[in-house]
């Protein structure tokens, strides 16, 4: 009887070391599959983040380039005020700066 029990011991820590090694290779392809999740979700938050960039600066270029051409029609249209306004503008900046 106690040969018994101590086979059935044997058996079930066996069983159990089997079913512990199989929940380590469990939690290792889990813990790979997180990881790759992670990094994918990483890359497509870059990828967002790229891309509003290009929006944004495209958007600013397109405001600069509008600004640019109403001030050259301004100059265009207006020569000699738009001299004096800048002449003007120079004073004021100058007179501050010596301060």
């Amino acid at each position: 009887m106690v040969a018994k029990n101590e086979a059935e011991t044997s058996t079930d820590a066996s069983k159990l070391q089997a079913e512990v090694e199989t929940l380590r290779k469990d939690l290792a392809e889990v813990t790979k599959t997180l990881k790759t999740m992670a990094r994918e979700n990483g890359e497509s938050r870059a990828a967002e983040a790229a891309q509003r960039v290009r929006e944004m600066s495209g958007q600013a270029r397109e405001q600069f380039d509008h600004a640019r051409e109403v001030a050259v029609g301004q100059v265009r249209e207006r020569p000699l005020v738009t001299v004096a306004a800048t002449f003007g503008i120079g004073l004021l900046i100058g007179r501050l700066l010596q301060r």
